[in-house]
């Protein structure tokens, strides 16, 4: 009888595991993080992205995706295949060509006909670096494969963004500024330049940590017919959720 194959290595998947790896590479800037990380991007990415995964996705992750802007009809997708979603906090980076240019967003979120980057920035002045948005965009497309891509911008306040030595830009010019270098320089993307620059407007999304708060606080779910302890749960995911935005939201105010 052949001896069974060992079991495969457990991945690191959990949100607070990739945080604290993501943490791990930051060497002295690690003391930034003594006041429980008040306005890192990605500790309040962490704990918005935490309890929305384990929140019913079809009623408050479906809310997220609803209230977004633009990509209508993926958004609408996304939102009806919500609880068949599988959520990843700082996936692993990609290369948009073998060796070259390294992407890596906030988070990665897939369903059976979906494929999201998720591109988050904090409640500070933190601007996209100038080819940022055209190497995600891109990357989103090619990675994409068969499903629909949608690059999914959380920001902290409506377009248009800074970028870095340009101001501030609609998203759709903040993604062109760069689109061609970035478009010469991506490999396993065969598409002509002018079909990229127009499947933007069906590729991508935005939307505001103050709209995010409000379609999680304004989602209506019964839970009469749930075990206290079960409603419970719920409602504390959702207002750690809450808090989490307004915590980190102080840090901009002050």
């Amino acid at each position: 009888m052949p001896d069974p194959q060992p079991p495969a290595p457990l991945a690191n998947t959990s949100v607070l595991g990739r945080l604290l790896e993501e943490i791990s590479w930051e060497g002295r800037l690690v003391r930034g993080y003594r006041n429980g990380g008040r306005g890192r991007e990605n500790v309040l990415t962490a704990e918005v992205l935490g309890p929305l995964s384990y929140l019913p996705r079809s009623t408050f992750l479906a809310a997220v995706f609803r209230a977004a802007h633009g990509a209508d009809e993926t958004r609408e997708l996304l939102a009806r295949e919500a609880e068949q979603s599988q959520l990843t906090l700082l996936p692993d980076e990609s290369t948009l060509s073998p060796g070259g240019t390294v992407v890596q967003p906030d988070g990665l979120l897939t369903t059976p006909s979906c494929h999201v980057l998720i591109e988050s920035k904090g409640m500070g002045k933190s601007a996209f670096q100038r080819e940022q948005l055209s190497r995600e965009y891109l990357c989103v497309l090619r990675d994409a494969g068969p499903a629909r891509p949608l690059l999914l911008l959380i920001i902290p306040n409506e377009p248009p963004v800074p970028v870095k030595g340009h101001g501030r830009l609609s998203i759709e010019a903040a993604i062109n500024l760069y689109l061609e270098p970035v478009l010469a320089r991506t490999a396993g993307l065969d598409v002509p330049a002018e079909d990229v620059v127009a499947r933007i407007p069906e590729s991508v999304a935005w939307l505001t940590w103050s709209e995010l708060q409000r379609a999680v606080a304004d989602a209506r779910i019964d839970l009469t017919a749930v075990p206290a302890s079960v409603a419970g749960t719920v409602e504390r995911l959702k207002a750690d959720l809450l808090t989490a935005i307004d915590w980190h939201s102080q840090t901009a105010r002050g």
